[in-house]
């Protein structure tokens, strides 16, 4: 049976009990929980004992378990700010990384360029030297050849001379003296200049 039921039946029954006496409602009410075994003094022990039980929950139970609540929001707001702050770190990281991996590549061209460029002096450099040895190595064997040269004629002009100054003695028959010598040889020298 029901609460309005109850209270139905209540009104029904007092209405069919003329001669009944009411005092007000709140008797009504009490006579209707007293229908359903409720009384006066059973009612404020169990009022007494759901406010203790209700005070021992909130204290060993609710309370705890809000503070609980209450830390695992916190540390979850700690972890969110730490997980944004390692992103950031963690970009930062990654903008340095890729600057320096730029700035090593740049560095690495300019040091490829310099080892091309000291390379291709070097080259030059040998190539320069190289020639410079060349052009003395024949420099020296012109200036050799062109020695050797003269001292052959030096020597073809003293022998044609002697062979001269021979024949004409021969031919001559006779002796040619020292000034006679020196005009046919002379003579053989221009002869052979041409």
């Amino acid at each position: 049976m029901t609460f309005l039921s109850a209270l139905l039946a209540a009104d029904t029954a007092k209405a069919a009990a003329p001669g009944a006496e009411s005092t007000g409602p709140g008797t009504d009410i009490i006579n209707l929980f007293g229908s359903f075994g409720v009384d006066k003094p059973h009612l404020i022990v169990q009022i007494v004992n759901f406010t203790i039980l209700a005070f021992v929950l909130y204290r060993f139970a609710i309370k705890p378990a809000l503070g609980q609540l209450e830390e695992r929001i916190r540390q979850a707001e700690q972890l969110q700010k730490d997980r944004s702050a390692a992103e950031a770190q963690l970009a930062s990281a990654q903008k340095t990384a890729e600057a320096k991996l730029v700035a090593a590549s740049e560095e690495a061209t300019k040091i490829l360029v310099e080892a091309r460029n000291s390379a291709k002096a070097t080259i030059e450099a040998s190539r320069a030297e190289a020639q410079a040895a060349q052009t003395e190595v024949i420099a020296k064997a012109t200036a050799a050849i062109e020695a050797d040269r003269v001292k052959m004629m030096n020597e073809v002009r003293g022998e044609v001379s002697r062979l001269v100054v021979e024949t004409a003695a021969k031919v001559l028959e006779q002796n040619l003296d020292d000034s006679m010598r020196g005009r046919l040889n002379e003579a053989a020298v221009k002869q052979l200049a041409r």
